[in-house]
């Protein structure tokens, strides 16, 4: 088994394979608005991409939001290789690249450290093991059981 990691450049395939990563992550992806937002983004952000054997297993979205700053803005492991090191390696490349062309931060958002959610707690952790700290939460109206965390990890 061979692990590939490569920027997808085809819009089209980075929105069908980020929809059926969605797919089958519904216990993190379980809100069709939002489903469609990340979606529509898969068209224009940068894609990273895992694959196996031929097998793509992992997407990542690299959102640049400024000179020195970068965001990760989705990333699905397909379920079968959680744990693989393969989420591992596709933020290492995203990270990789967004040093290359200057980036000083590179954060990303998630459920708040508060939020029971098990999906989410490995989430944190997983994020917490790449060197990502939490540093700022926010609270919008329209989740006020579910504040958003901002992990930031300096590169």
């Amino acid at each position: 088994m061979k692990l590939i990691v490569f920027l997808e450049t085809d819009r089209i395939r980075k929105r069908e394979l980020q929809e059926h990563f969605t797919a089958l992550l519904p216990a993190w992806f379980g809100q069709p608005a939002s489903n469609a937002k990340y979606a529509q983004q898969a068209e224009i952000l940068d894609g990273y991409v895992a694959e196996i054997d031929g097998v793509r297993r992992v997407v990542l979205l690299l959102k640049s939001t400024g000179a020195m700053s970068a965001e990760i803005f989705w990333l699905g492991v397909d379920p079968t290789c959680h744990r693989s090191g393969m989420g591992r390696a596709l933020v290492d490349a995203a990270t990789d690249d967004a040093r290359n062309r200057g980036v000083k931060y590179l954060f990303v958002a998630t459920l708040h450290p508060d939020d029971p959610y098990e999906p989410y707690l490995r989430t944190r952790k997983f994020y917490e093991s790449m060197g990502f700290t939490y540093v700022l939460e926010e609270q919008f109206p329209s989740h006020s059981q579910s504040p958003i965390a901002y992990y930031l990890k300096p590169l």
